[in-house]
């Protein structure tokens, strides 16, 4: 067989040819097929970079969100800590008020008790005094008939009626007294 340089035609060694061929169509495919496939790795390349610029801007949207949370978060918890301090003052405030009020009534309470026991006092002291004059008067009675004896009924009638107006007399002066 001729070698290839110096004629024109079919070659049988399978591995001579198999290389052309392989030659040949990378060839045809890099010209008709690379095309094509430059034009979906650059649409590829694209979808890419568009999904990596969207990932940026939700990372950045993410962050400033996260910054705006935190600064609403600094802002509550500032806000929380001012109403405890309120609600602490308040308590305090009213705590104090209470006890004002408490010390208050009790005093009123102690000035009640101590008017209602002198006024039972002097309750207590006009009834004795009435029955002590009272009694006063039955004795003097008692000592007067014993000493007159039975005198005239018209006599002891005048007794009795001036005893009975001494001691109506003396009831006006202790109510009198009393107010």
């Amino acid at each position: 067989m001729l070698p290839l340089r110096y004629s024109f035609g079919f070659n049988t060694n399978v591995l001579e040819t198999n290389v052309l061929n392989l030659a040949v169509v990378i060839g045809v495919v890099i010209t008709f097929v690379g095309d094509a496939i430059r034009v979906i790795l650059d649409q590829r390349r694209k979808t890419i970079l568009s999904a990596l610029q969207e990932v940026d801007e939700k990372e950045k949207d993410a962050k400033r969100r996260l910054i705006e949370a935190n600064q609403k978060l600094d802002i509550a918890t500032r806000r929380t800590a001012e109403i405890r301090k309120q609600t602490k003052r308040m308590v305090e405030h009213e705590m104090q008020a209470s006890k004002k009020r408490l010390e208050e009534d009790l005093q009123r309470l102690r000035e009640t008790s101590l008017q209602s026991i002198q006024l039972e006092r002097q309750r207590i002291t006009r009834d004795i005094t009435i029955q002590i004059g009272n009694l006063a008067i039955i004795a003097a009675e008692n000592t007067i008939l014993a000493t007159l004896g039975r005198q005239s009924p018209t006599y002891y009638s005048r007794q009795k009626d001036l005893n009975e107006a001494c001691v109506q007399e003396f009831s006006r002066q202790i109510k009198k007294n009393k107010t």
